[in-house]
């Protein structure tokens, strides 16, 4: 019954291991790219613009010219933080795959507890004198 539990731990694990790296993988690529994003197209859309009121429209608009550079220098710094997700990405994963060692303890424990208390328990027999 055990090797079921730790199989089961095992494949746990495996999947933990495969969504950390997809997900490493899918952010590296969108902060790799994120230097080449056009912020000076960044604007209120026009369907927006004419649903809101004209001031917050035009109040919206100048906030977002406003933060264009502060945009455009922010996102030119985003991609040296690719190499810090690696560094991210393996904490991440091994918290996890602690936590699954842990659970994986303490069922084997529990599991090993149960048994012992469905056992019967000894008869106690006279001994003749």
């Amino acid at each position: 019954m055990s090797w079921l539990l730790w199989s089961v731990v095992a494949v746990l694990a495996g999947l933990w291991s495969v969504t950390v790296w997809l997900c490493h993988v899918v952010v590296a690529a969108l902060l790799g790219g994120a230097g080449h994003l056009p912020v000076k197209e960044i604007a209120l859309p026009e369907a927006w613009t004419n649903w809101l009121p004209q001031p917050v429209s035009e109040s919206i608009t100048q906030m977002l010219e406003a933060a264009q550079p502060v945009l455009a220098a922010v996102l030119d710094y985003v991609p040296a933080l690719a190499g810090g997700l690696t560094v991210v990405a393996w904490v991440v994963w091994a918290l996890g795959a602690a936590l699954l060692v842990l659970a994986g303890v303490a069922s084997h424990l529990a599991l090993r507890w149960w048994r012992r208390s469905q056992r019967p328990a000894p008869r106690a027999t006279l001994r003749p004198s």
